[in-house]
């Protein structure tokens, strides 16, 4: 599919709306503990999602082997990735989150290719995986290799949101994919809050405190712009542009993740950092067939 103007319009702005997401942890985090982030984050989203479908008169599954399947796809693409993200950047800055973060369509070229017999491993996907490892070696850094630190700590986390985000993808091709695309989204949503509500209350007690009125604005932008709003912007581009088109939303987001941090929290980027996000973009270039090799 080709990328019309408007496309890239739309894709910027989910760039900068999901680049938001890593700046916004970091300023939640300084009064909120992870689980109580993750938790209010798609609570909110999720009554958001339902007040939309039901203005337009979607109605929700009433199938309980479809909400299984929901629980599965909330706990793989919203809890267990929401959470490690948040953990993560307890060590490390939003940058640099947003940089690894950015792995996930590597890990969904190789995933896939076991899985599903339709996605077959291909010589370019091969490459840009390749050059994807290469990318995110160099972020960490080789020490990584024999020692273990709170920044490395923070980076695996990071590396894990980004395995559990393929592995939902998987899921949903295998077992939610003749759901309507804001069926979908608000089932995983609704279950993503039960998970979260169990974790966040049996790790850190109930989740809920006074908030300053700047955790609560930016709680609330997390979870309407950067979750709701964000997820109906995702499934217009992906039906607009296509899955490979859509994958160069994940060189899009650390740029702005970038910015946000330096302007607002003074966090620079390394060059370490910097080397490693450009090889990473060229991999995940080569994996959407952006950028090819001539042939000899």
């Amino acid at each position: 599919m080709n990328m019309t103007p408007r496309t890239w319009l739309l894709m910027l702005l989910l760039g900068l709306i999901w680049g938001g997401t890593f700046f916004l942890s970091e300023i939640l985090l300084l009064e909120l503990s992870p689980f109580q982030i993750v938790f209010h984050r798609v609570s909110i989203a999720a009554l958001v999602m339902v007040l939309y479908i039901t203005i337009k008169g979607i109605a929700l599954p009433k199938d309980g082997r479809i909400w299984l399947a929901l629980a599965v796809m909330g706990l793989l693409n919203n809890a267990i990735p929401f959470s490690a993200i948040v953990f993560g950047q307890q060590y490390i800055t939003g940058g640099m989150a947003s940089i690894l973060n950015s792995t996930t369509a590597f890990f969904g070229v190789m995933l896939s290719g076991i899985f599903l017999k339709e996605e077959a491993i291909t010589m370019p996907k091969v490459i840009g995986v390749i050059m994807g490892i290469l990318g995110v070696i160099i972020i960490m850094g080789f020490d990584t290799l024999s020692s273990l630190s709170l920044t490395n700590i923070g980076q695996i986390l990071i590396i894990l949101s980004s395995i559990s985000y393929a592995f939902a993808s998987i899921w949903g091709k295998f077992q939610v994919k003749n759901l309507g695309v804001e069926v979908t989204a608000t089932g995983m949503l609704i279950t993503s809050s039960v998970w979260m509500f169990i974790l966040a209350t049996m790790v850190e007690g109930l989740p809920f405190e006074a908030l300053s009125m700047r955790s609560t604005l930016s709680l609330l932008t997390f979870a309407i712009l950067c979750t709701s709003v964000a997820y109906l912007l995702y499934f217009a581009i992906l039906k607009q542009a296509g899955a490979a088109n859509l994958t160069l939303v994940t060189i899009i987001i650390p740029p702005f993740a970038l910015i946000l941090d330096a302007v607002a929290l003074g966090e620079m980027v390394s060059l370490q950092e910097l080397i490693g996000f450009v090889i990473i973009s060229l991999g995940l270039l080569v994996i959407s067939g952006k950028l090819r090799f001539k042939q000899a």
